[in-house]
């Protein structure tokens, strides 16, 4: 959605002001079929979408010859990679629609803090966690991304999570997942249930429809 759309329809299609099955919805979903469904382009053919544990989905790129060349995911997917293969893989952006002019568009989820007892070192904490310096210690112990602008990139633990810091401060738009911030019997639910079912072969209008549904029970 986020790469077929603008951010204020993605905002719209996240909170359901823009129904689930909305035309543009579904399109995006063919947009996701047009690979996802292909038996050429996916390890173990389209049927392994729906049916191959998300531990093991990057597997295929360490095997001998490789059974993939690209794997779409998140930044903690190296946790899942064979043992010692961590460096074998390199991360890029993959190229943004030319067509469609919305820049180059992020996906993510993110850590927010908050104080949930006031107190003057609390208060002192916050503040240190606004300066670059903080972000460096996390930086270079791995597993963190930072948005920082202040920050120096060359501080992360590896050059895969540098690449990866470069990717998110070059997004000329960020977004959290959309799933994540709809109600979780839809994001969690329907949504989830009804990708597999796509991935499976039912049509994308059909499922979104059926998305749709979950969300006006809550209402």
């Amino acid at each position: 959605m986020l790469r077929t759309q603008s951010p204020a329809v993605y905002d719209e299609w996240v909170s359901n002001k823009m129904k689930f099955n909305d035309k543009r919805v579904a399109d995006a979903i063919e947009a996701y079929g047009w690979f996802a469904r292909n038996d050429a382009y996916v390890d173990g053919g389209a049927k392994a979408v729906a049916t191959v544990s998300f531990k093991d989905s990057p597997k295929g790129m360490f095997s001998s010859p490789p059974k993939c060349y690209m794997h779409r995911q998140a930044s903690f997917i190296p946790a899942f990679f064979p043992e010692g293969k961590a460096d074998d893989a390199d991360f890029f952006y993959f190229p943004s629609y030319a067509s469609k002019k919305l820049g180059n568009p992020v996906l993510g989820g993110g850590t927010i803090m908050t104080i949930t007892k006031d107190s003057k070192g609390a208060k002192a904490f916050m503040e240190y966690l606004q300066h670059p310096q903080s972000h460096e210690i996390w930086m270079a112990e791995g597993g963190f991304l930072t948005p920082h602008k202040g920050a120096d990139l060359a501080k992360y633990k590896t050059k895969a999570l540098r690449k990866q810091g470069e990717i998110l401060q070059g997004a000329t738009t960020f977004r959290f997942d959309g799933s994540d911030l709809m109600p979780g019997a839809v994001g969690a639910g329907s949504f989830w249930k009804g990708m597999v079912d796509y991935s499976g072969g039912k049509s994308a209008q059909a499922v979104a429809n059926d998305i749709q549904k979950s969300w006006d029970a809550l209402k």
